[in-house]
């Protein structure tokens, strides 16, 4: 925070000289067409101004003329010389300008980088802080959210948010300290010109503020289309398989196309209310102006209060302003654009973090004794897990079965802490789960699901995920562990070799075995299995199944499996039917008992 107020602080501080040095030759037009204009009509320069030399400008004329030909009389010239001491007061003028101009360049220079890079700055922080807050969210938030939508959030809205500051940076820090200037201006040679200043100003606010509201609401409508096509093209892109097996490219190009419309319509409505911003101002401006040439020709013509060099002087900071005001109005409306964006960032970071997610109690090991008492959890009004009850022994491996819906899963993900119970609680050691560091128990604790997943990057680096930091040793030791060691080593590139997006240069047992290399390397107490062979064929079942039994060896293992064949050597298996627990023991004592679980091995069997 504190680097963003130096950043703001020296592009004011930029700005404003440059505002200064753009702005102090603007003082000189007076004194130079007094000057020349008594030169070429043969009176004194005082003369022209019309009076008595009391006002401000006559001084500053009468001064800057001395200083001229104290300049003048360094370069060796004299009120002889070639156009006279007009001249002189030409060249002065001119150093002046110059010497403004290399300043001025400067400043913009300075102003350029500090403001600009104030703008980056801000949005990669505002990325950062998106990305952790959504890190540490629970996950039931993203199955409450369509994740082409999330993405648009992340990306989308946080490019209109940097494209806003960058824009803004440029006329924000400048224009009101140019318009500033220029009012200063006017207000050293004629005061009275204020008046019409001030009649301009609301001429020009109103309207851009009432367009900049109608800007804001409609950017709103354009970004949840934006939003909205952006999630068409990633459920095109996450199941393009589907897509094609199907043939439903062209309906899914209809919906994309649909989703553009929507936004090409949203957007030219946004376009309009920026033009009539635009417009209003601009218009705001020329009564503004209409105004002040009335004022300035009775003042010059009826009462002969002002003379014709003051005219001039008040007329060029004037004809300067509306690009001022011009900008400005772009740099509102385009804020307006961005607080919409803005607005459904925040409501992200709004969003309430998972509980427990820092602090807790550290611990280096686990022994591996589980607990769930009387737990129940529900992700609406309908519980899912009804008063579960279950003590698992160090080592032992528990089998989850039982009916679609009957709770399997949400156990699992209670028992990683993905959720927390709304009533009972999970001991892990002895231990209420939610009083650990998240950090030491998801260390020592590892996970094999139903849908592998790999990113794009290396083998190497896949496997390694599970520790970060591991050896290229115990890289190959977990590899060999899992059955994948060997097809590794036939690689062009072998473990450099990139698995690509979501794993799409390797087959489903490939990698499902490179996921369980990662949990072996891992060396977890606890082990989580989602029905890590559910998808696979015979043969590459048989490898994975050989890999898993020997990632459950010696550690406590929670598995989930659908085929019951798979899990006929468990310690105990677990039978939930509608969130309870209806039968409990091994494969031989429950299909002796003749229940739920003979029943399902029934079905299987025939």
């Amino acid at each position: 925070m504190l680097a963003h107020k130096r950043l703001v602080g020296a592009s004011l501080a930029f700005g404003a000289l440059e505002a200064i040095f753009t702005k102090a030759p603007f003082i000189l037009v007076d004194p130079l067409i007094r000057a020349m204009a008594a030169q070429t009509g043969g009176s004194a320069p005082i003369a022209l101004s019309g009076g008595d030399g009391d006002s401000w400008s006559d001084r500053f004329a009468s001064w800057f003329q001395g200083q001229a030909d104290v300049l003048a009389g360094w370069i060796g010239r004299d009120a002889s010389s070639a156009g006279g001491p007009a001249m002189n007061l030409v060249i002065a003028a001119a150093l002046l300008a110059s010497v403004c101009g290399i300043l001025g360049g400067v400043c913009i220079y300075a102003l350029q980088i500090t403001s600009r890079f104030f703008a980056i700055k801000m949005v990669a922080d505002l990325r950062v802080a998106i990305a952790k807050h959504i890190l540490s969210l629970p996950l039931r938030y993203f199955g409450q959210r369509r994740m082409g939508e999330l993405i648009s959030n992340v990306t989308n809205d946080a490019q209109v948010l940097q494209r806003s500051f960058e824009l803004a940076s440029d006329n924000v820090f400048v224009d009101p300290m140019m318009i500033i200037g220029n009012i200063v201006v006017v207000a050293i040679v004629m005061p009275k010109a204020l008046i019409v200043l001030a009649l301009m100003i609301p001429l020009m606010a109103i309207p851009m503020y009432r367009s900049g509201e109608r800007v804001r609401r409609r950017s709103t409508k354009t970004l949840e289309a934006m939003g909205g096509a952006t999630e068409s093209m990633n459920q095109i892109l996450s199941g393009i398989r589907t897509v094609k097996a199907f043939r439903l490219e062209e309906q899914r190009l209809d919906e994309y196309e649909e989703q553009n419309d929507t936004f090409l319509d949203r957007s030219m409505k946004m376009l309009r209310a920026k033009g009539a911003s635009m417009m209003q101002t601009f218009l705001g401006y020329q009564i503004g102006f209409a105004a002040l040439l009335m004022m300035l020709g009775y003042f010059v013509l009826v009462t002969g209060e002002v003379k014709f060099s003051g005219v001039a002087t008040v007329l060029l900071p004037l004809a300067t302003t509306y690009q001022h005001v011009k900008r400005l109005t772009r740099a509102y409306t385009t804020l307006m654009e961005s607080t919409s964006a803005l607005e459904r960032i925040e409501s992200i970071l709004q969003e309430q973090i998972a509980e427990g997610e820092s602090g807790g109690e550290r611990m280096a090991t686990l022994r591996g004794e589980v607990e769930l008492d009387n737990v129940w959890f529900a992700y609406g009004d309908d519980p899912v897990l009804r008063g579960v009850n279950l003590k698992v022994k160090r080592g032992q491996t528990v089998a989850l079965v039982g009916p679609s819906g009957a709770g399997k899963s949400t156990t699992m993900d209670l028992l990683m802490r993905f959720h927390d119970p709304q009533k009972g609680r999970i001991l892990i050691d002895g231990k209420d789960l939610r009083s650990l560091c998240m950090d030491d128990y998801r260390r020592l604790t590892a996970v094999v699901s139903q849908q592998p997943f790999l990113f794009n990057t290396s083998i190497r680096d896949n496997i390694a995920c599970g520790k970060p930091g591991c050896s290229q040793a115990e890289i190959e030791a977990a590899a060999k562990a899992a059955n994948i060691h060997d097809f590794v080593q036939k690689l062009p590139q072998g473990y450099d070799t990139l698995a690509g997006e979501r794993g799409c240069n390797l087959s489903g047992g490939q990698m499902q075995r490179i996921t369980i290399a990662r949990a072996i390397v891992r060396d977890p107490a606890i082990l989580f299995l989602d029905e890590a062979t559910s998808s696979l064929d015979s043969e590459n079942e048989e490898l994975v199944q050989r890999a898993l039994d020997n990632l459950r060896r010696g550690r406590t293992s929670f598995v989930i499996a659908h085929r019951l064949s798979t899990i006929a050597q468990a310690d105990l298996i677990v039978v939930l039917e509608q969130g309870r627990i209806v039968e409990m023991g091994t494969h031989d004592e429950l299909v002796a008992k003749g229940g739920a679980y003979k029943r399902m091995k029934d079905l299987q069997t025939a």
